[in-house]
């Protein structure tokens, strides 16, 4: 039986959460073929739209795209869509985070 008041066990419990959401595309880019299809295109167009507000529109952006899309969307796919998957989750639960926690200030008396 896990007691969630014992702080070990509370830790625990979150690192095994945070895994399965690593986790979680990878595996499901495996299972279905157009989900990694779909995953792909995503991080192609975020890839050239960074690289084009960087630089500009010139020859350079579209070299340094070339040479990122192949070695993060067609090399290491698995490892880009799950490391922006993860960065997506934390930066939308932070946000929130803020949101919550700026809402709970509001209700304050005093």
């Amino acid at each position: 039986m896990v007691v969630l008041n014992e702080q070990g066990n509370l830790i625990l419990i979150i690192i095994v959460a945070l895994v399965a959401i690593i986790a979680l595309p990878a595996l499901v880019m495996v299972a279905f073929p157009l989900v990694d299809i779909i995953m792909r295109l995503i991080l192609v167009f975020l890839i050239f739209s960074t690289v084009r507000s960087y630089l500009g529109s010139n020859i350079f952006t579209i070299l340094l795209s070339g040479i990122l899309i192949y070695f993060l969307v067609i090399r290491y796919a698995y490892v880009t869509a799950t490391l922006y998957v993860l960065l997506f989750f934390l930066l939308v639960f932070n946000v929130f985070s803020i949101v919550i926690f700026g809402i709970g200030m509001g209700f304050r008396k005093g």
